[in-house]
């Protein structure tokens, strides 16, 4: 809508000054994700780049350079187009792993530089001096192992052609990029960057052992080196470290390391959840240790999945009486409601959290996650109410003589969450781990066989109602998780033992009589009856224990 129309709506009183809150990315950084033109300025922008740097101090002639350079480039992005077609669309993530073999390739020749102009050093000293592994951690570490493995390649080529033409090099930093990746596809913790980056140092200790430039040397030179090439690594963890912040907002990517922070149940959402929406709050706890469980199943985020389980029902807080798990025994307000009204009130809260979670700028997968976690699926319990009122009331017209058409329909719309489907494996199997925890709270006996044929059925109800359709999940990843929603919430549902209740003595039973009539009584006893005998055992309330 243009503003003159907004303003010409307002002037009539059909429309109000306010703007409701967008969920959608705006137009111009949408347009910057996947122009062409922004595409091709980055690759003229790396390759003029890498000119420079290769030009910086080298023996060979400018023009050469410039015309290697350029062919190493187009010999890079041929495979990215080919092998990563949704990295090469993406002008963020392609700006972000440029950027990453840029940092890579001028840190290494401004080392290589200096460690050349020592007196003294000799060219072994490259292994031990430059940090062959920054790309490729930095990159893992942000987007995952397949661009990676891309970065290592793209990495090892420019530096080993760009900075000193050596195969030992080229070696060098294949081998070390690999193990880099390798520690780092899947990191949980700040430290695990920091010793993936010491164990690439180890590996080029070895490379250099092998290719035998310390082979020869003295014990002492060779304890020293290597101990540089670990200190080397360790200080590459640490730069990684200090960077991935910054490199996250920049690029707008998420990481493990975010989802970690996310996962605090201090976060004010959460407090509040906590506070006035005790059951939705227990609930979403539920959902997250099931939901996390599935995710490692099926090879998912389960840092993702946990978090999104935490945040999924926080609109829940706008109007949290009016929703099953808080309504504590307490009057249910929905029996002074239409079925229609009570589905608009149910419908809603996914809107109120997708609000919620834009005021407290939470990430866009927390959000896909309140948006997507119940699809365009039908709220059953009221659409079936509000047909037996229709019908009730063609009844009442048939016995009062009055036509069929004389009795007022319904939109079936009305009753349909707003959409859209899951779109990613995360959110579909948020989807399931939901609705198997809701539902297994209305189990009378959850025997583990009930407990399964309950998963089972929701889970294929969900798939033939083409809920899962755009989301990923493969038929063998949904068994997973299938099997793992079973056994975690057998886990959770799992029976007590019943312990007997102690029988107490002819002592203790009159030390325990009252002497006063209306004195309090003990919890578990039966009160005496006129003629002094008790009253029938299987009165008493049942003692258990948990253990």
């Amino acid at each position: 809508m243009s503003l003159f129309e907004q303003w010409r709506l307002k002037r009539k009183g059909l429309a109000c000054g306010r703007s409701r809150r967008t969920t959608s990315c705006p137009k111009w950084r949408e347009m910057l994700e996947k122009d062409r033109r922004v595409r091709g300025f980055l690759f003229f922008l790396f390759t003029a780049l890498g000119i420079a740097c290769g030009s910086w101090s080298h023996a060979h002639p400018t023009y050469a350079i410039a015309l290697l350079t350029a062919v190493l480039s187009a010999g890079i992005f041929i495979p990215m187009r080919i092998g990563l077609p949704e990295l090469f669309r993406s002008n963020s993530k392609l700006a972000l792993v440029l950027a990453a073999v840029l940092i890579n390739l001028f840190v290494g020749k401004a080392v290589y530089l200096w460690s050349m102009h020592q007196p003294g050093a000799e060219f072994h000293a490259l292994y031990f001096y430059v940090p062959t592994a920054l790309a490729p951690l930095l990159t893992t570490s942000l987007l995952g192992a397949f661009p990676g493995l891309f970065t290592v390649f793209a990495s090892s080529l420019f530096s080993a052609v760009l900075i000193n033409q050596s195969v030992p090099l080229l070696v060098n930093n294949l081998v070390s990029g690999f193990v880099g990746v390798y520690m780092t596809q899947r990191v949980h913790r700040r430290r695990d960057v920091i010793q993936a980056g010491m164990a690439v140092g180890v590996v080029s200790l070895v490379c250099a052992m092998a290719f035998g430039y310390v082979g020869e040397t003295e014990s002492d030179v060779l304890i020293e080196q290597g101990a540089w090439s670990v200190i080397l690594g360790f200080l590459t963890g640490v730069f990684v470290n200090a960077i991935l912040p910054f490199m996250e907002e920049l690029f707008c990517v998420n990481t493990d390391f975010t989802w970690l922070e996310l996962s605090d149940l201090n976060h004010p959402l959460l407090r509040r959840l906590a506070s006035e929406a005790p059951g939705t709050y227990h609930h979403s706890l539920m959902v997250a240790n099931l939901a996390e469980a599935a995710a490692q199943s099926a090879g998912a985020n389960s840092a993702l999945c946990r978090v999104m389980a935490y945040f999924h029902d926080i609109g829940k807080l706008v109007n949290p009486q009016y929703f099953a798990e808080n309504i504590d025994g307490a009057e249910n307000p929905h029996d002074r409601l239409s079925p229609s009204l009570s589905a608009l009130v149910i419908v809603s809260h996914v809107k109120d959290g997708m609000e919620l979670a834009q005021r407290y700028h939470l990430k866009r997968p927390i959000l896909d996650g309140i948006e997507q976690h119940h699809g365009d699926s039908l709220v059953y319990y009221f659409y079936q109410r509000a047909l037996r009122t229709v019908e009730d009331c063609k009844a009442g017209g048939r016995i009062l003589g009055a036509s069929e058409k004389d009795v007022p329909g319904f939109d079936e719309s009305q009753f349909h969450y707003p959409g859209p489907k899951p779109q990613s494996r995360e959110a579909g199997i948020l989807m399931l781990a939901d609705i198997v925890e809701s539902a297994s709270r209305s189990l009378e006996r959850p025997t583990a066989q009930r407990i399964e044929q309950m998963v089972r059925e929701l889970v294929w109800r969900k798939l033939a109602s083409h809920q899962l359709d755009e989301c990923d999940l493969t038929l063998q990843q949904l068994h997973s998780i299938e099997e793992s929603l079973s056994f975690t919430l057998k886990t959770m549902l799992h029976s007590r033992l019943r312990y007997p209740q102690k029988e107490p003595d002819d002592a203790e039973a009159l030390r325990l009589q009252p002497s006063t009539a209306g004195a309090p009584l003990l919890s578990g006893f039966a009160p005496p009856v006129a003629d002094g005998s008790s009253t029938d055992q299987d009165a008493r309330p049942a003692v258990t224990a948990e253990h």
